[in-house]
């Protein structure tokens, strides 16, 4: 990857086999690529007020990724969109947003940002209503560190600046509680127990009204059919509650959109994912995984499953 501050940095640039220039005339502005390898050259026409989809070009055609260290308001729009993906993603999150008014004017809105690809991209839809939308809302991007967790949070760091945002980061001695002395039976429910209440008691100390949580269409059926298996309740993750302890709302605009097309999405823009470390995500005796494997098989014989699911536990938002 490389990062530029402006797209004059381009110019001289060799990466691998590709030499980059940049060639200005009165008639227009030109990004040229050479591959004197392959014998090949490519011209690129840019606009400098809006680079990024010159960019998106140079990686679909070289698959060297270039990105700007920061970007203006149309920049910043037009990264985020993307192409193709109206129907599968901005409809349904918009769709969810209106259907469980999700924002409103004077919101302060706190984003559990993780490092995975599903709030990475709850965060970029706030971001884009932002730009979009005559609603006036704050975006509260804020990410719990474990101490004795090695990984870098600095990318995730450079991607909300990027953004226009700040990220606020919380240490916490997250592992010590959940893999101490005496092993936890049930860490998942447990760290995302306490993983919450930090993120509400930051949250009640700055006024935030809202949380914003990374939860997708696959996550509420995968847990309602978690609880009728394993625990015989039917019990959901809505879309938007009230949290009663806290007295704050919490909310999952991305509730309509299916994992497969957050995936395709991130890999498109390349989100800066990091990659998580609990040994409980991939584990084979995970019951979240085991109901994951069954849902894939179940959609061999019918692709629509899972809006079959959703459409059933409806009534139970």
């Amino acid at each position: 990857m490389i990062k530029i501050k402006n797209i004059g940095e381009i110019h001289g640039i060799t990466e691998g086999n590709y030499n980059f220039y940049i060639n200005n005339n009165e008639e227009k502005d030109l990004i040229i690529i050479e591959n004197k390898k392959d014998k090949l050259k490519i011209e690129i026409e840019y606009n400098k007020n809006n680079i990024i989809n010159a960019l998106e070009k140079i990686k679909k055609l070289t698959e060297i990724k270039i990105v700007p260290d920061e970007m203006n308001d149309r920049e910043i729009l037009s990264y985020i969109q993307s192409k193709g993906y109206d129907k599968v993603l901005w409809n349904l999150i918009g769709k969810a947003m209106h259907q469980f008014n999700m924002i409103e004017e004077g919101d302060k809105i706190a984003v559990g940002v993780s490092g995975g690809k599903d709030i990475l991209v709850t965060l970029n839809a706030f971001v884009r209503v932002k730009k979009i939308a005559k609603i006036n809302f704050e975006i509260i991007p804020i990410h719990i560190h474990p101490k004795h967790d090695s990984a870098d949070c600095s990318e995730i760091k450079d991607y909300c600046k990027k953004l226009g945002l700040e990220l606020k980061v919380i240490e916490t001695n997250l592992d010590d509680m959940l893999f101490g002395k005496e092993k936890e039976k049930n860490p998942c429910f447990l760290c995302g127990r306490i993983r919450r209440g930090i993120l509400y008691r930051v949250m009640k100390e700055e006024g935030i009204n809202k949380l914003a949580l990374g939860h997708h269409k696959d996550d509420i059926i995968e847990t309602f059919l978690m609880n009728i298996l394993y625990q015989g309740n039917r019990n959901v993750m809505k879309p938007s509650y009230v949290s009663e302890e806290y007295g704050v709302r919490v909310i999952r605009p991305l509730a309509f959109v299916e994992e497969k097309n957050i995936i395709s999405y991130a890999r498109k823009l390349s989100l800066p994912i990091m990659k998580s470390k609990c040994p409980y995500e991939t584990s084979e005796d995970s019951k979240r995984l085991r109901v994951k494997n069954l849902i894939k098989d179940l959609a061999l014989e019918n692709e629509d499953i899972r809006s079959v699911v959703l459409n059933s536990i409806k009534d139970l938002f």
